[in-house]
């Protein structure tokens, strides 16, 4: 059993200047609040501060034409209604919202913290991943920015330090016409249950050949993962079912799941080889072509 989590002091910073010295006085005894639906379940020892990041402006999306903004406080129940993520290439992150917990955990749970915990099942990161989104982080050395592809380390590291503050996730415009799709397998298919198997992808095309896909992955492996040879076989080619089929495949042996409660490895492989063509079928049509 858990010891009773009862930290010891609690901060509502009103700027970032000051949350960020908050967490350089604190180091490791400190945690971020924003949401909580992690934070509060899991109960981290050692934690002496909670830092509250309400009052720093940090829940909005913003288009520009760049691309879009999204502030690391922004709840997921506001990604999955946005108006501005309701057109492509931006829907993988609406429905990868949409399939997180139930409405109330939509409500509070944040963009930021579903990133920053850093699990390998997480669903949000999965399609930020194939959007090409980079983070916005700051400490005291100042901001700087990271590709959400190199934010993740080893089960449950991540490229950010305990004095620093994760700001915005930064997802640049498309570039050509694409499909989206995000595809999650779990348990009994109900809404609260953690990805047994995730995948989220992408495809831009040209008239009828695509020229560029993206797969990511997630519970496959001890980080969110990128199907990189999968990606390479449907590159220049019209996408077709023997196409979809073959990259599919290709996915399932770049995994390296565990077996655990939720599904055994050889389970998780096949069905990674299933959700990545759904998702890449899905892309297809969502770009205007069918495959055959």
């Amino acid at each position: 059993m858990k010891p009773f989590f009862k930290p010891k002091a609690y901060f509502r910073p009103g700027s970032l200047g000051k949350a960020v010295e908050l967490l350089s006085n604190f180091g490791d005894r400190a945690k971020v609040l924003a949401g909580g639906t992690d934070l509060l379940v899991q109960k981290p020892s050692g934690v002496e501060c909670l830092i509250d990041i309400a009052d720093l402006g940090l829940e909005y999306i913003k288009e520009h034409e760049n691309g879009v903004e999204i502030g690391a406080a922004t709840t997921v129940r506001s990604i999955g209604v946005s108006g501005s993520l309701s057109s492509e290439p931006y829907l993988v992150l609406r429905d990868a919202a949409c399939a997180l917990g139930t409405p109330t955990i939509r409500n509070m749970a944040t963009i930021g913290g579903n990133i920053c915990n850093a699990s390998p099942a997480a669903d949000l990161p999965l399609a930020l991943m194939v959007l090409g989104a980079s983070l916005t982080i700051m400490g005291p050395a100042g901001k700087r920015e990271v590709n959400i592809g190199e934010f993740f380390e080893n089960i449950g590291g991540k490229n950010i330090q305990a004095d620093e503050l994760l700001l915005s996730i930064n997802i640049p415009a498309s570039r050509g016409r694409c499909g989206t799709s995000f595809q999650k397998l779990r348990h009994h298919q109900t809404s609260i249950d953690i990805a047994i198997v995730n995948v989220a992808a992408r495809m831009t095309c040209e008239k009828q050949a695509c020229v560029k896909a993206s797969i990511a992955l997630g519970a496959v492996a001890p980080t969110p993962i990128y199907a990189r040879k999968a990606e390479a076989l449907l590159g220049k080619k019209r996408p077709n079912a023997a196409i979809i089929q073959e990259a599919a495949n290709a996915a399932s042996e770049e995994v390296n799941p565990i077996d655990d409660v939720r599904g055994s490895k050889w389970y998780r492989k096949k069905m990674a080889a299933v959700l990545v063509r759904r998702a890449l079928e899905e892309s297809s049509r969502r770009c205007g072509i069918w495959p055959e």
